[in-house]
């Protein structure tokens, strides 16, 4: 069964807090579904490993809540998340010399947020045709696709890397696909232009 860190709660809820107040942590989890609720119950360990139909229920009752369902609240988390996460957390991942390298570091760091959970494995790193693959994971939900799609485009911009128009999910598994594909094209900051 997947199971997901507790870092991945603690970062959305302060995401949240900050952007929405204090008051819109309640009524997002009354609307998160009893596994998110059990995993806010009590005080959250960043380590600890929480079912993964937790992560879903509060991504998709945050959506609910204060996105009006359309998807765009967990873009907005995998967006700010990214930002700090590679500010933070993984700020050595950003110290690689090139674009390149750090795309292919997208494997050790999905493997410190999930576990059971499939890999993340980087097919092309080229700027003309970057793809990013998570294999082995067929429950993954689309919100966590969505958030997952807005990491990983924020993640570049946080090296200096520009994404073009087009970035998206180009195969999942929801709709039949064999595994959830993220592909871009990407330039470094300032070459528009040129």
């Amino acid at each position: 069964m997947a199971r997901v860190r507790g870092m991945a709660f603690l970062g959305s809820a302060s995401i949240l807090k900050r952007r929405y107040g204090l008051e819109a942590l309640p009524r997002v989890l009354a609307a998160s579904g009893p596994a998110a609720r059990e995993v806010f119950s009590r005080p959250i360990d960043g380590l600890a490993l929480h079912p993964y139909e937790a992560l879903v229920g509060f991504l998709n009752g945050a959506d609910l809540v204060l996105g009006g369902g359309e998807g765009a609240l967990p873009e907005l988390l995998g967006r700010e998340a990214a930002r700090r996460d590679l500010t933070n957390v993984f700020k050595v991942y950003t110290q690689r010399p090139s674009a390149e390298q750090m795309i292919r570091a997208c494997s050790p760091i999905w493997g410190m947020y999930y576990d059971d959970a499939g890999y993340m494995d980087a097919i092309d790193t080229s700027p003309d045709h970057t793809v990013v693959r998570i294999l082995d994971f067929p429950s993954m939900a689309p919100a966590h696709c969505r958030l997952m799609a807005a990491w990983m485009i924020s993640a570049l911009e946080v090296i200096g890397i520009r994404v073009l128009p087009g970035a998206a999910e180009t195969e999942c598994t929801t709709t039949g696909g064999r595994f959830h594909e993220f592909a871009c094209r990407w330039e470094p900051l300032g070459a528009a232009g040129r």
